[in-house]
């Protein structure tokens, strides 16, 4: 029988969920009693899920100010991916020593479940599967307290990318990017799989050229 979530932690999922996909844009403003009409609870639990917000950077809390969403800034975007590509790929060059039977299990399954949530356009679905298959890898050999900091930098990577103008890449090309990431960890070799992490991150956002855009839309 699965596990009843509590108020606070569906009133977390559902704001996070929504400032990821940027359908509560960058820099709009957030008030506790708003969100708790809007989501039918009270002001406690939607203080609780902001502050939870705040931990993952999502939100920026002022006294003075309120709650705004944070910002989007493409430097700050940059130096974000750079943090997450040296903590993954150095994290690769450990994972392949500690990668076992358990671990294959597990990224199998996050791999199967990719295109079921591509083919329902769940395109959240996607972004939590994603994370989940690259923080299991992180996991294997990673000291658990940088663990935090790849999880934040995961989720303002996606929400740069869905941000990105000219982003195109469907939800089930998405799905089927990490398969050169599960041959490296199944030839135990720790390079290859931080040169496949390095060129996945810096291939996170795909724009389409000008010139095919002009073609398509003619």
């Amino acid at each position: 029988m699965p596990a009843v979530r509590r108020p606070r932690d569906l009133v977390y999922s559902a704001l996070k969920r929504r400032i990821v996909l940027n359908e509560i844009a960058p820099g709009d403003a957030l008030t506790e009693l708003g969100l708790a009409r809007e989501l039918g609870c009270s002001q406690g639990t939607v203080r609780e899920a902001l502050l939870r917000l705040q931990e993952d950077g999502l939100v920026v809390r002022d006294g003075h100010r309120g709650t705004t969403v944070t910002e989007l800034d493409p430097d700050a975007a940059i130096e974000i991916l750079e943090l997450r590509k040296r903590l993954e790929t150095r994290g690769a060059l450990r994972a392949v020593g500690a990668y076992d039977d358990r671990a294959r299990a597990e990224l199998d399954a996050i791999r199967k479940a990719m295109p079921k949530a591509a083919q329902r356009g769940d395109e959240y679905g996607l972004i939590e599967l994603d994370m989940r298959f690259h923080a299991t890898i992180f996991r294997l050999a990673s000291p658990s307290v940088l663990e935090q900091i790849l999880i934040r930098c995961m989720l303002h990577s996606h929400r740069q990318k869905l941000w990105a103008p000219g982003h195109r890449r469907t939800l089930a090309k998405t799905a089927d990017r990490h398969a050169p990431l599960m041959a490296a960890l199944e030839a135990r070799d720790g390079p290859r799989l931080a040169r496949e992490i390095e060129h996945h991150l810096d291939t996170i956002v795909d724009v389409e050229k000008p010139a095919a855009r002009r073609g398509r839309a003619a």
